[in-house]
């Protein structure tokens, strides 16, 4: 089994970036690549920013069953203001297969979360409170873009997927410590390559 390592958030985007020529679709997969560790590093107002996301997103969030709908830039704001204020913002794909086109991103992803055996997320397994967990499951995942800034996620989770593994506690991460991990990533994916990017759709 895979134990979830926050350096790898970016392994799959990465290897999208490899192979990928056309221009204005190598900027949509380096918006993502930024998107996803602005969004670990906790630092989810520069998401939002006119350079790297529309005035009205909509998100379209599944979970074993429940879709929860964010039609607009206040509730999507909301989002990421209680993931990061409790403190649940460590996350990330055990593994992902990004392809990109001129709607924008489709994933297909394992998904993890490593947690405290007293996680409201572990609620009802049976888990030692003492212990730390890796929760785990796939989903696939359309993230359209317009002009080059991202519209809105459409994650559409496999419920049957959902599993619950005891991984040592050297595999939990505080958001701090993530944070400080994903530096030098984030250092590699500067606003300043979105901005000049987003020319390729201004000059048409």
């Amino acid at each position: 089994m895979k134990v979830f390592d926050v350096r790898d958030i970016s392994t799959g985007v990465d290897a999208a970036l490899a192979v990928v020529e056309n221009p204005k679709h190598r900027h949509v997969l380096k918006n993502y690549r930024r998107h996803a560790l602005l969004e670990v590093s906790g630092l989810w107002q520069d998401i939002l920013i006119p350079t790297m996301t529309v005035e009205h997103p909509v998100y379209r969030l599944t979970e074993r069953g429940r879709t929860t709908v964010l039609d607009g830039m206040d509730e999507v704001r909301g989002l990421y203001s209680d993931i990061v204020g409790r403190g649940v913002n460590v996350f990330g794909a055990l593994e992902e297969e990004v392809a990109v086109s001129d709607y924008g991103i489709f994933i297909e992803a394992a998904f993890a979360q490593v947690v405290r055996g007293t996680d409201p997320a572990l609620a009802g397994e049976g888990v030692d409170p003492d212990g730390t967990y890796q929760v785990s499951h796939r989903f696939a995942a359309t993230w359209p873009y317009r002009d080059g800034r991202l519209v809105g996620e459409f994650v559409y989770d496999d419920t049957g997927s959902w599993r619950v593994d005891e991984v040592p506690r050297s595999a939990l991460l505080s958001p701090a410590e993530a944070r400080e991990a994903l530096a030098p990533y984030l250092a590699q994916s500067p606003l300043s390559e979105i901005e000049e990017g987003l020319r390729l759709f201004q000059d048409r």
